[in-house]
């Protein structure tokens, strides 16, 4: 077979194709395979750098059955052999029995929506429809072997793989996993546009457990598996892609036992939630200790924490726990995504094997913000916690933009500008802040602070400096603003609005700072740091 260039002649040699609903189609009718850069519009230079005009039509691939694994191997075979370039799935429904290995230097791209562009709109919906198995659950004995489902799109090589991704595909029952090895070892230039993923969660291995005497059939969403993730060594892209709410394919398992405070186990009903998982994850690393200790990454102590080129912009992500959206790296743009949490979920168990009370903690945070020189501008996010096991206390988490000391860095040189939450901005306990800027954020909290910017870590005593930061126009309901760190220098607070019939707390922790023209704020200075 032959790839499609820009010009057809090569695909109007056979008279006809094989579409993915069986049907012999006359090649004439079928419209030319896209050859131009899906992602030109972003403006990141290397995405034009892929080979967009060396496609394959996947529907002139030799191949028969159900099942479509085969012929799209065979068609990366094809592609790799001639230096790279894209598998073009024509409009249809593509089912898959196992996971599917992407090869580097190929580009998996469906047919354009039509309609609707933007993930952000539900209407959003690639003609392209890839299919793995869906689980059957049994409640009896070892359950449904795990491996009959929980597959997606991952990459064949994760040390070597570059200049590969994922376009335009509306993927049920899997997850797209571009990763690296544990040495932390991967290819550049890597990118997942334009897709659907529902029902995308991974299984955890500690469930079931032995020790915990619980039954061979049960199943739990895997805590860190995300819909969606992504390392690259440098340049990678997640743009306009829809996490949807699943549903369909949840299912309840009644009687599962789980070990309560006196460590008895008690039954209860638990929801394998397909939601119940984070949405997406960028480059995403631990880079420094664990929270309050110090330890920050470094590009010196963490250089795969710290890669450069990374993009996660226009995803709409829907979750009912973890993380919607994490990142890792130096300089990783974040912008005009769209998360939403459902409210008042039941969460028995966070872990699979012990009963959740108010001070567990699932997680459930709009974005992790790690690394330095980031920005984070203009996304809308909803979040909620979920309920406990006793269903009237809620766990302990339902944050907003985090920044915060636990597996991190200190902040640099960052942006956080015209987000819109209901939970607040924390850039928290980091241990040093050079360089931030807070500008035009329109959030609601009902903590503390709507918008906390603290360099001192939590009961610590010690120096932690605030330097070159400025907290400007922005908007809080609820609570105020906080901010702290010494010695501070050139730290700014002007200019912010408290929408609300009482004062909101103004904290201010700068011995140096310049507070000026904060509106419905009631300023609260504390003493000068000897």
């Amino acid at each position: 077979m032959n790839c499609v260039t820009v010009s057809r002649r090569h695909a109007l040699q056979t008279s006809f194709a094989l579409t993915a609903t069986g049907l012999l189609v006359p090649r004439r009718l079928l419209a030319a395979p896209p050859t131009n850069d899906p992602a030109a519009k972003l403006g990141f230079a290397w995405t034009g750098k892929l080979r967009w005009d060396h496609v394959l039509d996947l529907s002139t691939v030799a191949g028969s059955g159900e099942f479509w694994d085969a012929r799209v191997e065979a068609a990366q075979a094809q592609l790799a052999a001639k230096g790279g370039g894209v598998v073009f799935f024509p409009p249809g429904t593509y089912r898959f029995k196992d996971d599917l290995q992407l090869r580097s230097g190929i580009v998996l791209r469906g047919a354009e929506p039509a309609g609707a562009t933007s993930a952000r709109d539900e209407k959003f919906s690639p003609p392209s429809k890839i299919i793995f198995p869906r689980y059957t659950p049994s409640f009896t004995g070892s359950g449904t072997p795990k491996e009959t489902a929980f597959k997606g799109i991952v990459l064949a090589d994760p040390a070597t793989a570059a200049d590969c991704g994922v376009v335009h595909l509306d993927l049920d029952n899997g997850h797209i996993n571009l990763p690296e090895t544990e040495e932390h070892r991967c290819g550049a230039r890597r990118l997942v546009l334009g897709c659907v993923l529902r029902n995308a969660a991974g299984i955890m291995a500690e469930v079931p457990s032995a020790k915990d005497n619980q039954p061979g059939w049960l199943r739990y969403p895997h805590k860190f598996r995300a819909a969606i993730r992504v390392h690259a060594s440098e340049h990678a892209l997640i743009a306009n892609n829809r996490i949807a709410k699943s549903g369909e394919a949840n299912f309840v398992m009644k009687d599962y036992p789980l070990e309560d405070r006196a460590k008895k186990l008690v039954p209860f009903d638990v929801l394998f939630d397909y939601d119940n998982r984070p949405g997406i994850y960028l480059n995403h690393h631990c880079v420094g200790g664990a929270g309050g200790s110090g330890n920050d990454g470094t590009p010196e102590t963490h250089p795969w924490g710290f890669r450069k080129g990374l993009a996660c912009v226009d995803n709409y992500v829907f979750a009912t726990v973890r993380c919607a959206i994490g990142f890792c790296g130096d300089g990783v743009v974040c912008s005009r995504n769209t998360i939403r949490f459902a409210k008042d979920v039941p969460r028995p168990t966070v872990t699979g094997t012990k009963a959740s009370y108010g001070s567990a903690t699932n997680d459930n945070r709009a974005m992790e913000l790690r690394g330095w020189r980031w920005v984070v501008e203009n996304n809308d996010y909803e979040v909620f916690s979920n309920v406990c096991s006793d269903g009237k206390y809620r766990i302990n988490d339902g944050e907003g933009l985090m920044h915060e000391d636990h597996c991190n860095s200190t902040i640099v040189d960052s942006r956080l500008v015209g987000n819109r939450g209901n939970s607040y901005l924390s850039l928290f306990h980091v241990g040093a802040i050079d360089g931030l800027h807070v500008e035009a954020n329109d959030i609601t909290s009902g903590h503390i602070s709507a918008i906390y910017v603290t360099a001192a870590r939590h009961k610590q005593p010690g120096d932690f400096p605030i330097r070159r930061v400025t907290i400007v126009k922005n908007t809080t309901r609820g609570n105020g603003i906080r901010v702290q760190g010494w010695p501070s220098e050139k730290v700014v607070v002007k200019d912010n609005r408290h929408i609300g019939h009482q004062p909101a707390a103004l904290f201010n922790d700068c011995p140096s700072a310049e507070l000026a023209n904060n509106t419905n704020y009631e300023v609260k200075q504390s003493p000068v740091k000897k």
